[in-house]
């Protein structure tokens, strides 16, 4: 289904070539006349192939000319949406967008400008018209009511796949739907409840990684979002791929999937423009420059360490059956299991009860790449975050500390049920996620003619949804929708004002297990650790650091230090 949604995008795409080319040829053999058209010994091959390119070239020119200049501004019937107008020649917003303070600054700008549209309409490169998804009513009916209406576009996929996989994320209609439903077991909530302790446990590694850092002071300035970093792949390297790779705990790691990481979503600006552009003309394989190359080797070093994880899987499995003995994986203690082992026995049950091609290994390592850079960035950004709340607002500390501490006095190792019965928490959890939603974007392009909240989106038509653009909008929480608030949460809200895991078919499948993750980690460090600010968050007097832009994630461009006290 992936493949088709592609083809299809392309076969759209390079409908200008075929064009030209028809209209060209019909035209030389127009021009130089039918008789010397068949008469070679009269008109010259050469002769005709100059006349073809120069057809070709002039009326490409013009058609080009006419969609990128005349259809956007004078005939496109999008043409009429509320949007910015400050537009730069051939394209559009993107300097704006390039050189904003965050990636999704402008959008919630445009947002709070216009915030009855259902859709705001943007020119990007080449002039080429994006509608943002704006009011929850529009979130609804695009991601929710017309889920399956709308595919991932092909500038999405060259964006994000070569760091995110090519699995789930960019399956569509009724594989999306198997797929999803084969993965059920692993976030379901009885697994979750078995791989709590994995969970628990890496986070007293983060603690013992902490008290290190402070030594025989009381406290010390951390770099916590490296910190964050290494925890988080050391969790999903249990869950996902059943390892333990010992990030935290300065030990060499087994695959070191984090260096990995760090290049690819670290890139130098040059890097970063490359990306950007690739969404639009894919230069990316031809480009035999370091900023290039550097992401290249990354993204090639990463699925060939999951090769090599799936294919000893799949022999440690083929090897415990032959036995007739049970696979033991890194959180079989637990009694969880992991994605990779889950996976790998789907496929080959699947190989012995069906005629039909399993899963190849390659297409495992493109699945578990989607739950691995998810599980590990978007963890690992919500936990920076949170920090940086915990720091700038000390009186929310001290109220989840005592939550959390009131708890702890009946037991010793809080249980699913334990964690989820901590409401002042989970509101916590969820006011980081609405103002700093770590996995930001979400693109989709109409895979047909459709009618949405009234605005007719043509077939074909790319639509941008930001998780900010919701959860900071003014209409939809009030004036106070940049302060940072847990009490809020209390109201009752319309499910569609916060998008940060999305809705409908399309929901973040692993939800449930990073809320889990997200308060499981700081039940642990809450307990034993205060946060303050160091001289620099202090200097900016409450507003956010600088941030990286562009960026796949929501992240500050030069890290985050806090000061981490042991209680």
């Amino acid at each position: 289904m992936v493949g088709v949604a592609r083809d299809h995008i392309r076969q759209w795409q390079t409908m200008d070539l075929q064009l030209t080319a028809v209209l060209s040829l019909l035209e030389v053999v127009v021009l130089t006349g039918f008789q010397r058209a068949v008469d070679l010994a009269q008109t010259s091959p050469l002769t005709l192939i100059k006349a073809f390119f120069t057809h070709f070239l002039l009326q490409y020119g013009a058609l080009k000319v006419y969609r990128v200049v005349i259809v956007p501004h004078y005939l496109s019937p999008l043409r009429h949406i509320p949007g910015p107008t400050n537009n730069f020649p051939l394209i559009g917003q993107m300097k704006n967008l390039l050189t904003a303070d965050s990636p999704s600054s402008l959008y919630v700008e445009w947002g709070n400008r216009w915030p009855d549209a259902p859709f705001i309409r943007h020119l990007g490169l080449a002039n080429m018209e994006l509608l943002l998804v704006n009011t929850v009513e529009a979130h609804k009916e695009v991601f929710q009511t017309h889920a399956y209406d709308f595919i991932k576009p092909e500038f999405m996929y060259r964006y994000v796949a070569d760091i995110s996989g090519r699995g789930l994320l960019f399956s569509e209609g009724e594989e999306h739907k198997r797929q999803r439903r084969s993965l059920g077991g692993l976030f379901s909530i009885p697994n979750l409840k078995r791989i709590l302790p994995v969970f628990q446990e890496k986070a007293g590694d983060l603690s013992a990684m902490f008290d290190r850092e402070i030594g025989g002071n009381s406290k010390a300035t951390v770099e916590v979002q490296d910190a964050f970093s290494k925890l988080t792949m050391d969790v999903v390297g249990v869950t996902i791929l059943g390892v333990h790779l010992g990030n935290l705990n300065h030990t060499d790691p087994q695959m070191d999937f984090l260096k990995c990481f760090d290049r690819a979503l670290n890139q130098p600006p040059l890097g970063a423009l490359i990306s950007f552009i690739n969404t639009v003309v894919p230069i990316r394989r031809w480009l035999p420059i370091e900023a290039n190359r550097g992401f290249e080797r990354a993204t090639r070093e990463v699925r060939r360490m999951l090769l090599e994880c799936v294919r000893q899987r799949s022999h440690d499995l083929d090897e415990a059956a032959r036995k007739k003995e049970a696979f033991v994986s890194a959180n079989l203690a637990s009694g969880g299991r992991d994605l990779l082992t889950m996976m790998i026995e789907d496929r080959n049950k699947f190989r012995a009860t069906t005629d039909e091609a399993p899963l190849t290994d390659e297409e495992t390592v493109e699945h578990i790449l989607n739950f691995l850079s998810a599980g590990h960035e978007t963890t690992s950004g919500a936990l920076t975050w949170a920090a940086f709340a915990l720091a700038t607002h000390p009186k929310v500390q001290d109220k989840l500390r005592l939550e959390i501490t009131t708890l702890l006095s009946t037991t010793t190792s809080p249980s699913y049920t334990d964690l989820e019965s901590l409401r002042y928490l989970h509101n916590f959890c969820r006011e980081v996620l609405r103002l700093y939603a770590p996995a930001f974007s979400t693109y989709r392009q109409a895979a047909r003619d459709l009618v949405i909240c009234g605005q007719h989106i043509p077939k074909g038509t790319p639509l941008v949804g930001i998780m900010l653009v919701t959860n900071l909008s003014e209409r939809v929480w009030g004036a106070d929708v940049t302060s940072f608030v847990p009490e809020r949460w209390e109201e009752d809200r319309s499910p569609y004002a916060f998008s940060t895991f999305m809705h409908g078919p399309r929901i973040c499948v692993g939800k449930n297990y990073a809320l889990l993750e997200f308060k499981a980690m700081l039940v642990e460090v809450l307990m034993k650790f205060r946060f303050g600010m160091t001289d620099e968050l202090e200097a900016l007097g409450g507003k956010l650091p600088p941030l990286q832009n562009p960026s796949l994630s929501y992240r500050p461009r030069d890290g985050m230090r806090v000061v981490v006290e042991r209680l």
